[in-house]
């Protein structure tokens, strides 16, 4: 296994990968020997359950899209993207991607999603005694400099789906944070290093983690950011806390040794923050 494999990659329908101006991301595998699908789910064979089909493109008579890519059936939900495509696109990679929580029963439909490049990934349990969620990364927007966040679709059987991770300035942008692109140069006087995994031992329950890195390259202040992401085992809440100190030092040892991630999401282990943290701990250690 290379010791990086960036988490962008490939949607679940379409090929090719886009390059965002000096970086140019690389396929994810597809972790899912550690993936178990929840029970009574399943994803909707177009031809097969014309009915589902038909019910959910009357939900959504009002809404603007080209193309219903996806429906996944729990209970009395419907998990379903679509993409819209501007008719001056010259290939579907730009197409903007938009997840709803469709209540089959009522009709009543509700924007979890909506951005770009959308990867469906694989199914992570974050909580012990609950069942696992659908994890998925995406682009903020496109023709830009995107941000890539990663989010984990939520099943309760009385509400439907939700995203984990809210953004309040943005609701339907939901989740974490992992790649910012108009940092560093040539857009900013500094030095960065962005580090993020997702990882659990087995059996276990999974977090999340980002390390922010950066040195002015004027002054020389370094900053770091270091994040940690995971479910309240009581509450059941999403929780983010940002650590100081020698926890957040033991988080970046974690972050930047993704073998401890049965799930192949992460990123940034090759970077100059995590070769220097690794090499500063074995010189220590002789």
């Amino acid at each position: 296994m290379a010791d990086e494999q960036p988490v962008i990659g490939t949607p679940r329908l379409r090929g090719g990968v886009r390059r965002i101006g000096f970086l140019s991301l690389i396929l994810l595998f597809r972790a899912g020997g550690q993936a178990q699908v929840p029970a009574e789910f399943h994803w909707v064979d177009f031809k097969g359950e014309p009915a589902i089909v038909s019910t959910v493109e009357h939900a959504l008579k009002a809404e603007h899209y080209t193309a219903v890519r996806e429906i996944g059936i729990r209970g009395e939900f419907a998990l379903v993207m679509v993409v819209r495509r501007d008719s001056a696109q010259d290939t579907p990679l730009g197409d903007q991607w938009t997840v709803y929580n469709l209540s089959m029963k009522s009709g009543s439909l509700r924007t979890l999603i909506s951005g770009y490049n959308l990867n469906i990934k694989t199914w992570i349990r974050f909580q012990s005694k609950g069942e696992t969620d659908l994890a998925v990364v995406y682009m903020d927007c496109w023709e830009c400099e995107p941000a890539s966040l990663f989010t984990a679709l939520h099943y309760n059987p009385r509400e439907g789906w939700r995203a984990r991770w809210t953004n309040e300035k943005a609701p339907n942008q939901p989740g974490i944070v992992f790649l910012i692109t108009d940092v560093g140069d040539p857009y900013t006087n500094e030095d960065v290093d962005q580090v993020f995994a997702v990882f659990a031992r087995q059996g276990e329950v999974a977090s999340t983690g980002t390390w922010y890195h950066s040195r002015d390259l004027g002054s020389g202040k370094v900053t770091d950011t270091v994040s940690k992401f995971y479910v309240d085992p009581v509450t059941g809440k999403d929780k983010s806390v940002d650590l100081t100190g020698q926890a957040a030092t033991q988080w970046e040892r974690q972050l930047c040794r993704p073998k401890g991630s049965p799930y192949g999401l992460y990123q940034g282990q090759s970077s100059q923050g995590c070769k220097r943290l690794l090499g500063t701990e074995r010189k220590a250690s002789k």
